[in-house]
């Protein structure tokens, strides 16, 4: 059963998600690698999460993957703040992905 809570959540980051679907991924990334991560991999984990989360709970290793990702990426943002384009992306993406464990997380309560 999905709560009031969760399901604010679940809107907002359906509204998010709709948003990043229309937005490219950003050129400069198919080969730069900030801190070592590979940000076409990133993205694919992260997005496969998020949708996941939408469409239900997540399992143990997507929950771990959303988690570990999105710590990594929110310390990899400040180190790509030289492309305004990319900053974007990745914060949208970002967010999303905190706003799916949120959500995650408001379906277990």
């Amino acid at each position: 059963m999905i709560t009031g809570m969760a399901e604010a959540r679940l809107d907002q980051l359906t509204r998010l998600w709709d948003e990043f679907r229309t937005l490219r991924f950003p050129p400069g990334f198919y080969q730069r690698e900030p801190a070592g991560e590979c940000m076409v991999m990133m993205d694919t984990m992260l997005a496969g999460c998020v949708s996941s989360a939408m469409n239900g709970p997540l399992d143990d290793r997507r929950r771990d993957i959303l988690e570990a990702r999105t710590a990594v990426l929110e310390e990899i943002l400040p180190s790509i703040g030289d492309d305004e384009y990319a900053t974007k992306y990745f914060t949208h993406l970002c967010e999303m992905a905190v706003l799916a464990a949120e959500l995650d997380n408001a379906r277990s309560e």
